[in-house]
């Protein structure tokens, strides 16, 4: 395999990390600042064992970073490409006019609440 197409395999393996949904919910309650992994598995309805499943993938393609204190993990972004991808993708696809009303309108609170934090 040439260089480029390492480089592509490894956007690709990025890219696949956003193409589950429940990563991008965890993804979103993160961009409003660190989070326990208790937290972020009650903000997404997961069970604390799913929820830090995936985590740490999340934290082995270098997305997310952890500390601990006490007990506790807290995680939080730190890949600054994260959120100028996310953004402009989730305007765009509210934008849609095939997009139902609720979720066009779920979708731009989204990303007004991402813009203030």
């Amino acid at each position: 395999m040439d260089a480029l197409g390492k480089v592509f395999e490894q956007v690709a393996g990025y890219f696949s990390l956003l193409s589950e949904p429940t990563r991008l919910k965890i993804l979103h309650r993160l961009c409003g600042g660190a989070c326990s992994v208790n937290d972020l598995a009650e903000a997404t309805g997961l069970t604390q064992a799913n929820t830090s499943r995936h985590l740490n993938l999340l934290y082995r393609a270098g997305v997310v970073d952890r500390d601990r204190e006490g007990a506790q993990v807290f995680y939080r972004i730190v890949d600054p490409n994260l959120v100028g991808m996310c953004r402009p993708v989730c305007l765009a696809i509210a934008g849609r006019e095939d997009l139902p009303e609720e979720e066009r309108l779920a979708l731009m609170r989204l990303v007004q609440d991402e813009k203030r934090t």
